[in-house]
């Protein structure tokens, strides 16, 4: 098997094992089991809605290094051990789901390319009006020509900067030339190389999304994720050895393998490519017309703010309640009013918020359960309308209370909607007679799925209403 295979391999092999530990796993996000309905729920990433965290949350830093490696003309042909650097890396990114997020990240060092100064041309001839073909060497020792020219862009700026030129007998050594052009005969001649020293710093945006999360189910606890990555890049060549200083822009991409060691800390293992233009290391032509930049590095990295993420309720309950109110306060004053108009009516009843509303000839209690979507559990900010239910039934004990499932018309279909909102009434009516005690006599339940739609907005109708007989 050779490296490439086992690699993929590897990945495919962890994949699974991730994958498959997922369910056990995920049991762990939830501490206390749900009283009524289905225990220890989890969450499908990508199809549950999350809540905004703040800004200041799910920030990550990473600090750490590796090793690197210049893809450009020649550079294939030197020897792995001298090609190979030391690749700093910092980086800082923010998710802004459980799924995806964006990240700065900055690297750079020295690159060492080979080249055997035989073929190509040298971007410092064409780069400026100082250096245009040559203008700024014209008459100066160890330079061969007299006045600036094309045949000046295939001298190796570099050349000067490892041999003595100025000397004729090292000179009529080392250059040759062919036409117009000039080469370094040692390469041509012998297949020598000699080294080049690319001193560099890039700065890269990236997307990232986490594999993971994204095709199961959310666990902020998993020890393994694996994030693919993307983004553009500013690349800079810093002058060194007679070359200018070079600025291009390319592309990033990659994959980081984390590894989670606590709730604030990790240790990351990055896999990287650039893709930059041919001009990258100042020397362009022959079979390519790109470099490339390859790097693999292993970094500690630190969470800070908020690092786990909450599913968004199915609506605001705040909002109802304070309507409700309102709506009451209206009623009160709408009494008062009539009073005043008509002195020899009698006086209305006082307005109490838990008493049933009547709509037509049906009455029911003001403040359904809601649920989320494509759940039948009873989330905890719902009990204390549950509570509520079962006060009026116990002191009302004349009265009975038909329990009613709905489910919303956007989602699922109409079978599958019929068995959720049967689902989400039988939760509701065991909480009544389990745990409020109330007569099983007395709770009957019903459910129409999508079929009818008590609300307006669509998500409200994930929910149960209190029909009193």
């Amino acid at each position: 098997m050779n490296k490439k295979d086992f690699i993929i391999s590897f990945l495919f092999i962890t994949s699974l094992f991730s994958l498959s530990a997922q369910e056990e796993s995920s049991r762990t996000l939830i501490a206390e089991e749900v009283e009524y309905g289905q225990p220890n729920q989890t969450y499908n990433t990508y199809k549950t809605t999350w809540k905004k965290n703040s800004f200041k949350d799910n920030w990550v830093f990473t600090i750490g290094g590796g090793a690197q490696t210049i893809l450009g003309i020649d550079d294939s042909k030197g020897p792995t051990k001298d090609r190979v650097t030391f690749a700093p890396q910092i980086s800082i990114g923010k998710y802004f789901s459980p799924i995806w997020g964006l990240r700065l990240n900055l690297t750079g060092g020295s690159l060492h390319g080979f080249n055997d100064g035989s073929y190509g041309t040298y971007v410092k001839w064409n780069h400026g009006t100082k250096n245009y073909m040559g203008q700024s060497v014209v008459n100066t020792p160890g330079y061969p020509q007299t006045s600036a020219g094309a045949h000046m862009l295939t001298w190796d700026p570099s050349w000067n900067y490892r041999w003595d030129l100025t000397n004729p007998d090292v000179y009529k050594e080392n250059i040759g030339m062919d036409g117009d052009n000039y080469y370094w005969k040692p390469g041509r001649n012998e297949g020598k190389l000699y080294m080049d020293h690319i001193r560099y710093f890039q700065v890269n945006v990236d997307f990232m999304f986490d594999l993971f999360n994204l095709v199961g189910n959310y666990n902020p606890k998993r020890f393994f994720e694996i994030t693919p990555f993307g983004g553009i890049g500013f690349y800079n060549t810093l002058s060194n050895m007679g070359s200018d200083n070079i600025m291009s822009a390319g592309v990033h991409g990659g994959i980081i393998t984390k590894f989670r060691l606590s709730d604030n800390f990790g240790l990351n293992a990055e896999f990287s490519g650039s893709v930059v233009p041919d001009s990258f290391d100042g020397q362009i032509g022959d079979k390519s017309n790109m470099d490339g930049i390859a790097q693999a590095t292993l970094s500690l990295a630190y969470k800070f703010g908020r690092t786990d993420w909450e599913v968004a309720e199915p609506m605001d309950y705040e909002l109802v309640n304070r309507l409700n109110d309102e709506i009451n306060t209206l009623r009160e004053r709408n009494a008062k009013l009539a009073a005043k108009e008509c002195p020899t009516c009698p006086p209305p009843p006082p307005v109490v918020k838990s008493e049933p509303t009547t709509s037509s000839d049906i009455k029911f209690l003001p403040d359904p359960v809601f649920f989320r979507i494509d759940k039948a559990v009873i989330d905890p900010t719902e009990w204390a309308k549950i509570d509520k239910a079962a006060r009026y039934l116990t002191d009302h004990p004349d009265v009975n209370v038909v329990v009613t499932g709905y489910a919303d018309k956007k989602t699922a279909y109409p079978e599958y909607n019929m068995k959720l909102s049967e689902r989400r009434a039988k939760t509701v009516s065991q909480a009544l007679i389990e745990k409020y005690g109330i007569n099983p006599l007395r709770v009957s339940i019903n459910w129409s799925g999508d079929q009818i739609q008590p609300f307006k907005i669509n998500e409200w109708n994930r929910v149960v209403i209190f029909v009193i007989e």
